[in-house]
């Protein structure tokens, strides 16, 4: 955690602002752990990234907030980012640290990203990406999220 964050805080301040692209997304997150059952959860994400094209790097942090009544986790993400350009496509891949958060237990662990992102009009893309979380501290089963989402670039 403390290293995500080192390489976060040297990412901004190598890079005047106006280098850096911000974005916001909104995605259905189906989470399916390794034995149990499944959850849905709605994701907000916020992010930078460098604007260098075609390679660029940054963090992303996001919430999941689970849907229904038998969705019994939130999640919270920490994440490095590496993005590659190919035009309309856009392809990433992201590690970082996960909190499953249940009543009164938080369990942690590291996941990691593969996703891609279609650009549509304007500053909006289609986001879609699968994260495999590791659960390294807590009851939680190691989990699969598949994630369709609609993304804001700042």
């Amino acid at each position: 955690m403390r290293l995500l964050a080192a390489v976060v805080t040297a990412l901004t301040l190598a890079n005047p602002l106006h280098a850096l692209e911000g974005y916001g997304a909104i995605g259905g997150d189906y989470a399916l752990p390794h034995a149990g059952s499944s959850d849905m959860l709605i994701s907000v994400l916020g992010g930078v990234a460098t604007a260098d094209a075609p390679l660029a790097f940054g963090a992303e942090a996001e919430f999941g907030l689970a849907l229904g009544a038998s969705s019994d986790f939130n999640t919270r993400r920490l994440r490095g980012v590496a993005r590659y350009d190919f035009g309309t496509v856009t392809a990433f891949g992201a590690a970082g640290v996960d909190q499953f958060v249940y009543d009164n237990v938080t369990d942690t662990g590291l996941s990691l990203g593969l996703g891609g992102e279609f650009d549509l009009q304007g500053n909006m893309a289609l986001r879609g990406e699968f994260i495999r979380s590791f659960i390294r501290d807590g009851d939680t089963e190691n989990t699969t999220t598949t994630r369709l989402g609609l993304v804001y670039r700042f």
